[in-house]
């Protein structure tokens, strides 16, 4: 039937003698997952240099951009999403009992709105803009294949889940992303310290991911279906599903999807892993948010059927976290854990708008935004950290003069980043919560702007074996990289005061009409404005104070990891090796002995004794024994 409204929608096509885009939606949508594929397998099974890997990742990464592109052209005008199955698991495991129990099936089911169509091209394109800066600025990286390769895994897995359109599905292509990204985080190796650091970035989200498997599966186990489409007109129909279930699969989702949008306390699986190929930390903290706030918006009516206490924990977990992940990126000099930490901030203002329907199309947009901000800023620091040879901001500056086109990429990320929240406080805050989320967007412009600050300003002092006046800007082509990233957020930034942009998503919510509520603005500038005074006027004293509470918590945190190894882990250890060492014998030994034992008894009795009047007597004291304790004796 499909195909042959295709054949219908081309054959008049044809007649009105034009070219009607609708009619590649059939091949075009499985080529955006297919184009990955097709490139894993060529550069696993036929490529080998650095440069025919970069080459045959890129083009990937361009035939599913320009095959999004007209995917969007095609459904601009539609507002209903396109919708498409294909059968693959199809197990009858029951022939009597519930209906929709009695059938296993798992079909291929891609579901594209113009929320997934948006995310696909931020998230390509915050990809295509990584492997542009790796080709020139890490071409001396290790593995340059199983890079590339690793890179397509992730896009994959990404593509995957923006256009999944079966809980099943979607969390088979999450935990593909999820390996896909410990893969590139972990791409340097052979040390002890990569070794800890990767399994540190393996095994905080499997946790989140674990929580997501555990919220599918009470789905599952309750409507018997995990299509989004006959999942969530079920929510409120299905008798005998309470309130307790859907809160609780809603929380476990929501777990998983902002332990992987990094947002404090979940930060340290990327903190950790700076140390990892720099296009691979701005890819992965790039993609991520995306990925968790398209998950947020497929359960958005599951949240409402839920009550209240799934978005109030929800809620709170994002307040909190959006005034102490900056707070913390104060702490320390390290300039990438600086951005990570300033950025997760603003990741955490944006999921909190799109937990409700009413600014749920303006939060995802600033969301695109600050995902694509923070890839750009985390490009553009690392290229200015390359070129002055540390990471320590106390030690970085001068770089509108040595450096004018990082440092202004700096600056516009920045920017991008200080604003992305206004509109999810605009339409959500009262008041009286106005107030916390005045101070976490003001903390937010703060963190965001120190990096800048430190990189821009300031004199660039001789160090050893190091000379300020050699110190230049890089090739253009990793300038443009960055600019890549930073264009779709300004872009998507934008795009949240455009009322055609807003109902082009199409998922709930106005667009932002500033008005008055321009006054919100002062947060954020008031944020700017105090970075300026602190670390524009005074840098050195201002990174001073970050790097003397940066060796607090550092002297803080070995002496807890002392307490812990000397009161937990030394004595647990020393315990297992008891119980291994003293205790699994002795007892083996024990038990091989009452065996043995029991066996020389048997044997005695089998021979001493009859076996039938044996046999015989036993059973009359087991019966006399249960007449004895049965309920009709003592009644």
């Amino acid at each position: 039937m499909a195909l042959a409204a295709s054949a219908a929608s081309a054959a008049s096509a044809g007649r009105r003698g034009g070219f009607d885009p609708a009619t590649t939606l059939p091949w075009a949508v499985p080529l955006i997952l297919a184009a990955p594929l097709v490139g894993y397998v060529l550069l696993l099974g036929s490529v080998r240099s650095r440069r025919g890997a970069a080459n045959v990742a890129m083009t990937t990464l361009i035939v599913m951009l320009l095959t999004t592109v007209l995917v969007g052209w095609a459904r601009v005008h539609q507002s209903s999403p396109y919708k498409t199955a294909y059968q693959w698991i199809n197990v009858t495991v029951a022939f009597t009992g519930e209906q929709r129990f009695q059938g296993f099936g798992i079909d291929l089911a891609f579901r594209l709105d113009h929320v997934a169509l948006a995310a696909l091209v931020t998230v390509l394109l915050v990809l295509i803009g990584c492997l542009a800066w790796h080709r020139v600025a890490g071409r001396g990286e290790q593995g340059p294949v199983r890079f590339h390769v690793n890179v397509l895994l992730f896009a994959l897995g990404a593509a995957g889940v923006l256009a999944s359109g079966d809980l099943a599905e979607l969390l088979a292509f999450w935990l593909l992303t999820g390996l896909g990204t410990y893969f590139l985080l972990g791409h340097r190796w052979g040390t002890d310290g990569a070794g800890q650091r990767g399994r540190l970035a393996l095994a905080i989200p499997f946790a989140g991911d674990l929580a997501l498997l555990c919220g599918v599966a009470i789905l599952y186990s309750r409507f018997g279906t995990l299509t989004l489409d006959n999942l969530l007109s079920a929510l409120t129909t299905t008798p005998g599903v309470g309130l307790k279930s859907l809160t609780a699969a809603a929380v476990l989702i929501f777990a998983a999807a902002a332990v992987r949008a990094s947002i404090w306390p979940f930060t340290a699986w990327q903190t950790a892993t700076v140390e990892a190929p720099a296009a691979s930390v701005a890819a992965v903290a790039g993609v991520w948010p995306v990925l968790a706030g398209s998950l947020l918006l497929k359960i958005l009516p599951l949240m409402g059927a839920a009550g209240g206490q799934a978005l109030l924990i929800a809620g709170y977990t994002l307040g909190v976290a959006a005034v102490m992940g900056p707070l913390l990126g104060l702490v320390g000099v390290e300039l990438r854990r600086s951005i990570l930490l300033a950025s997760s901030g603003a990741v955490a203002l944006a999921l909190y708008g799109v937990l409700y329907r009413s600014s749920a199309s303006i939060a995802f947009s600033a969301l695109l935004a600050v995902a694509a901000g923070r890839a750009g800023m985390l490009l553009a620091g690392t290229s200015a950290a390359g070129a002055m040879r540390t990471v320590d901001m106390r030690a970085t500056g001068g770089g509108w003069r040595h450096m004018p086109a990082t440092t202004a990429g700096l600056l516009v990320a920045a920017v991008v980043l200080s604003l992305d929240g206004v509109g999810t406080v605009i339409l959500r805050a009262s008041w009286p919560a106005g107030i916390a989320f005045g101070a976490a967007l003001a903390l937010v412009a703060f963190s965001a702007f120190r990096p800048y600050f430190a990189v821009a300003h300031g004199p660039l002092r001789r160090r050893r074996a190091f000379e300020p006046e050699r110190v230049r800007e890089l090739p253009a082509a990793v300038a443009l990289a960055v600019y890549v990233c930073l264009a779709a957020g300004v872009v998507a930034l934008v795009a949240t005061l455009l009322t055609g942009w807003i109902g082009f998503l199409g998922s709930g919510g106005q667009a932002l009409a500033m008005g008055t509520n321009v006054l919100w603005l002062m947060a954020p500038l008031g944020g700017v404005l105090a970075a300026t005074a602190v670390f524009g006027a005074r840098k050195d004293q201002g990174l001073l104070v970050g790097a003397t509470l940066g060796d607090l918590a550092g002297a803080l945190w070995q002496r807890v990891s002392g307490l812990y190894d000397r009161l937990v882990a030394r004595p647990g250890n020393q315990l297992a090796r008891g119980v291994e060492g003293v205790g699994l014998p002795a007892a083996e030994a024990g038990v091989g002995r009452a065996f043995t034992a029991a066996g020389g008894l048997a044997e005695s009795a089998e021979r001493g004794l009859p076996w039938l009047p044996t046999v015989l007597a036993l059973a009359v004291v087991l019966s006399a024994a249960f007449a004895l304790m049965g309920q009709g004796l003592s009644r």
